[in-house]
């Protein structure tokens, strides 16, 4: 776990966001020499890929073309 300044996250900020992410390395910014944020990478189980968020995306859909009519024998069924 690496401490920076402030000031020195700032200027590498795009840097240090390569190494949370390629390196799962938690960096700690320090503000007059205390902890004041940290950067660290997300927990694979928070971010999902749209696969896994949207599973039925990449299937196809087909609707009958009388799947607007109405069904007689369902509408007769559920007479009293």
């Amino acid at each position: 776990m690496r401490c920076l300044s402030v000031s020195s996250a700032r200027s590498n900020l795009p840097s240090l966001l390569d190494d949370v992410f390629k390196r799962h390395e938690t960096i700690i910014i320090n503000r007059k020499g205390k902890p004041v944020a940290q950067l660290s990478p997300i927990p694979t189980d928070t971010y999902q890929a749209d696969s896994v968020r949207f599973p039925l995306r990449s299937i196809s859909i087909s609707i009958a073309e009388n799947f607007d009519e109405s069904d007689l024998e369902l509408w007769e069924a559920l007479e009293p």
